[in-house]
């Protein structure tokens, strides 16, 4: 043993000396996962109290900082619960006493700061009578309003012969976290099994085929072990749960799968320490490799300053992380323990003559080369556009499924009020003096300009004021009232400069007649924003505004990320291949796979293909956070299998110098292993296009629809045909980067 590790072929090695370090302590290695395992089981519970909702907030944003401002101010409160009341045999006024009853024992929960209802108000009721809605605020946050909100939820179903909803963000947090953990349990259940077969059929034994699973699980669990820790002083959105589990499973089976299969062909010719030591030099360096291209393109969402971005960067990096540490030590161990009894439990033998059909479909491609590229860039051109008319926008609470009570509260208000109903535009007007007062007759007359100009504009369904609560009061009127606000008899008057301003600050709220993903509503906001009024301040808050304010975040940072991830790319892949060619095509390629995938997004979830086949309602957009998050997860993913192919390419030229017989070699050794691999994690990723989440459909989806692009068009047709084309200069690199000091050094 130690003579293999000191020989002169290994010395520099990296992985061999890791391999080496994973043979001789195994039992160690081994149980100190199990250790880790043990903990993360302790860990997990807490997870359901430390995740936040969704988690599509920029905080730094200009209407987040608005909301914030008019809390301070005038005690506004943006996560309001709203209890809606509807009847649907008549006007509501017959069932008064029983919603009277309902809101009084609402308010009297100790949880519930305050609840605000019809009663002589009439934009808290419908025109037509039949729909009203209280505003309920809470003393508590995030998880802890969960609890509350399930008990207010049962006080409004004690009403009969009324249909009661209870929606708003915290409610449609807990509804999202709710099916997001309801729907982790479901797909984790359909992908195992699936997953377990098409291993027994890849390895043909249970042994081989029961690590990949061991390893995948592993990395889930520890780390979700990981993430509860975290959690507790890092804001972390639950949807972190659904990456987690999307890549380790995929991931931490891909990458065992290539060590096992590796380990299986060198113990057929070797010792089991020797056999340890060549597979984690060989198919460990290609893991490493691809999980540093994986987490490249994750690491780079923590650049966005979105809580749901940020989330899914810790959550996948840490995930990645794990995977290749378990591959690169877990599985060596493992395999070190276990020597030939991996093959034990057989249950068919191995088919050695697919090797050999990949080996010709790889010279059959290269013979046609022109040919083959022109059909595959065909096909994707054709594939990717749809994404040419792709419409970015961001989900609200139609990410839900239709049948969920805090969305059809929300569809209720629409119908009801107007589309613009539940998106309210904020508008905080301030006085630009310290110590100046929002309610001078100057303010006041000024405020009343501004108010009739948004009431001219044909967008704005209605406005509501401190200057327009009346139609009996004129400017002079309201100048002369607010002159001693605290005078002010008990009364609509008085209620509203309580509800409405502060000394220096006032709230105006305008409802327009359109949602806020709608184009209107957007061209109105951003008007609204180049606004300016005489000795006041005018910030704009509210979902649209929100929703404008993180689009704007993602695409002004989205080009530095793109950069970043290429040029690092690049770098890593050239000290890999000692190549720069290989580098841009492969970079090139994964991009022509990922314009494809975003082609199929905008077909399905966009224009609404096989909605009901996919049990969906179409958006009429695409998520722009989905089209960042499947950007980033896919580049990593869809260079994988590159990497793999590309590795073993390389380490045949690095042998015979020949490039057609070493893209032949490379093709023939990973083709069944590589197709074997982009299958399962076609499996895990698939599975979660049946969540009920849009937001986890699409990128399941999404992802799964790359990996077979990847898989099929680009790695079997494109690679080795544009290889064939470019002949020797696959090879070149400029001399001044020394390149050809990376080579492999196997045996």
């Amino acid at each position: 043993m130690e003579e293999i590790f000191f020989d002169p072929a290994l010395r520099l090695s990296v992985f061999a000396r890791l391999g080496f370090f994973a043979f001789r302590y195994r039992r160690v290695v081994i149980a100190v996962w199990g250790l880790l395992l043990v903990v993360s089981f302790v860990l997990i519970p807490r997870l359901d109290t430390v995740l936040k909702g969704i988690g599509a907030v920029y905080e730094q944003g200009e209407a987040i900082r608005t909301e914030r401002l008019l809390s301070q101010e005038v005690g506004f409160d943006a996560d309001v619960l709203t209890a809606v009341f509807q009847s649907s045999e008549g006007d509501l006024s017959r069932f008064r006493p029983q919603i009277d009853r309902v809101t009084a024992d609402i308010r009297s929960l100790a949880e519930v700061k305050s609840v605000v209802c019809a009663d002589g108000r009439t934009k808290y009721r419908s025109a037509d009578g039949r729909t009203e809605y209280c505003l309920v605020s809470l003393k508590v946050k995030d998880s802890q309003a969960f609890g509350v909100s399930d008990r207010i939820e049962g006080l409004l179903a004690s009403s009969s012969g009324l249909q009661t909803y209870l929606t708003g963000k915290p409610l449609i947090d807990r509804d999202g976290q709710r099916i997001s953990q309801t729907d982790l349990r479901r797909v984790e259940l359909l992908a195992l099994p699936l997953i377990l077969l098409a291993l027994l059929f890849v390895f043909g034994s249970v042994v081989a085929a029961s690590v990949p699973i061991v390893m995948g699980i592993m990395a889930v669990v520890v780390t979700y072990g990981a993430l509860s820790l975290l959690a507790v002083n890092v804001d972390l959105s639950v949807f972190a749960l659904n990456l987690t589990t999307m890549l380790g499973l995929g991931l931490g089976i891909d990458y065992s799968l290539l060590i096992v299969n590796r380990f299986r062909e060198e113990i057929s010719v070797s010792s089991v320490d020797v056999a340890v030591i060549r597979t984690v030099d060989t198919a460990g360096r290609a893991v490493f490799f691809s999980g540093l291209t994986v987490g490249i393109g994750l690491l780079s969402l923590l650049s966005f300053p979105i809580l749901l971005l940020r989330s899914l960067g810790i959550a996948g990096s840490l995930v990645v992380l794990l995977s290749v540490a378990a591959a690169l030590t877990l599985v060596p161990a493992l395999l070190g323990v276990l020597g030939s009894s991996i093959n034990r439990g057989r249950i068919f033998r191995k088919n050695t003559s697919a090797d050999g059909a990949w080996g010709a479909i790889a010279q059959t491609i290269m013979q046609h080369s022109p040919a083959a590229v022109a059909f595959v860039l065909t096909v994707v051109f054709v594939l990717t556009s749809p994404f040419f008319q792709a419409r970015f926008g961001l989900g609200d609470a139609s990410v839900l499924p239709k049948g969920v009570r805090s969305r059809q509260g929300i569809e209720v208000l629409q119908q009801s009020f107007g589309r613009g109903a539940t998106s309210p535009i904020l508008l905080a007007i301030s006085t630009l003096t310290p110590g100046d007062r929002i309610l001078e007759a100057s303010h006041l007359l000024t405020l009343d300009r501004f108010v009739k100009q948004l009431q001219s504009d044909s967008r704005i369904q209605n406005v509501t004021s401190l200057v327009n609560l009346s139609s009996q009061f004129s400017i002079s009127n309201y100048q002369q009232l607010y002159s001693h606000p605290e005078l002010l008899p008990p009364g609509l008057l008085k209620d509203a400069v309580g509800r409405l301003s502060s000394r220096a600050t006032t709230l105006v709220v305008l409802k327009s007649y359109t949602d806020s993903n709608s184009e209107a509503s957007r061209n109105l906001v951003q008007k609204l924003k180049t606004l300016s009024l005489d000795g006041l301040r005018l910030q704009v808050g509210g979902q649209t505004a929100d929703q404008l304010d993180i689009i704007q975040a993602v695409q002004e940072r989205f080009p530095f990320v793109l950069a970043g991830i290429l040029l690092v790319t690049f770098a890593v892949l050239c000290i890999l291949l000692g190549s720069v060619v290989l580098p841009i095509k492969a970079i090139l390629m994964n991009l022509l796979s990922m314009g494809a995938s975003f082609g199929a997004l905008v077909f399905i979830f966009q224009e609404g293909h096989f909605q009901h086949w996919l049990d969906f309602q179409p958006l009429g957009y695409l998520d722009i956070l989905i089209a960042v998050v499947l950007f980033c997860v896919l580049f990593g993913l869809s260079m994988d299998y590159e990497v793999f192919l590309l590795c073993r390419i390389k380490e045949a030229y690095d042998r015979t110098y020949n490039n057609r017989l070493s893209v032949i070699e490379g093709v023939a050794r990973t083709g069944r292993i590589i197709t074997s691999a982009a299958l399962l994690l076609m499996i895990v990723t698939g599975a979660f296009a049946l969540t009920s989440i849009i937001f986890v459909k699409a990128l399941g989806l999404g992802v799964a629809i790359g990996v077979l692009i990847d898989a099929t068009l680009i790695r079997t047709i494109l690679v080795p045909a544009t290889m064939h084309l470019l002949g020797h200069w696959n090879w070149w690199s400029p001399r001044f980067m020394h390149l050809e000091r990376f080579k492999f050094r196997a045996d």
